[in-house]
């Protein structure tokens, strides 16, 4: 595993006053060939194992799966945040209920928005499902 130093100086010139120097394309070079070492490392360094076999076979599979979760995780981000703008529409006439869903389209998908009353009285977003 290369430094920070080793990296840099591989991206340096010889400027015309015989000083080192470093091009701004050099150096978003090396910024990005540190970044990609210190995310194998990491990945190297956290690998999970699941029974004697690592739960991932390569770093790219790893980073397949980062990605995936990652395309997942904003569709429940955007649902959530839907849900709490549209809430008053939906609230129950019933001021002794401690649950209720409703359903609400986003993203040209139907999900079902589901909330609960908190100990304060409030209602808290517990989670939203793909409505069939």
């Amino acid at each position: 595993m290369k430094s920070k130093e080793e990296i840099l100086n591989s991206y340096y010139s010889q400027g015309a006053d015989g000083m080192p120097e470093i091009a701004a394309d050099g150096l978003l070079k090396a910024m990005e060939e540190y970044r990609l070492q210190a995310e194998e490392a990491a990945f190297n360094a956290a690998r999970e194992l699941n029974g004697a076999q690592p739960t991932f076979a390569t770093f790219a599979d790893y980073k397949a799966s980062l990605e995936a979760e990652i395309e997942q995780q904003p569709k429940e981000d955007t649902v959530r945040l839907v849900a709490d703008s549209i809430i008053e529409q939906f609230l129950p006439d019933n001021p002794n209920e401690q649950t209720f869903e409703f359903r609400l389209k986003t993203e040209g998908a139907y999900y079902i928005a589901h909330y609960a009353r908190n100990s304060a009285g409030a209602w808290e977003y517990q989670k939203a499902e793909v409505a069939e």
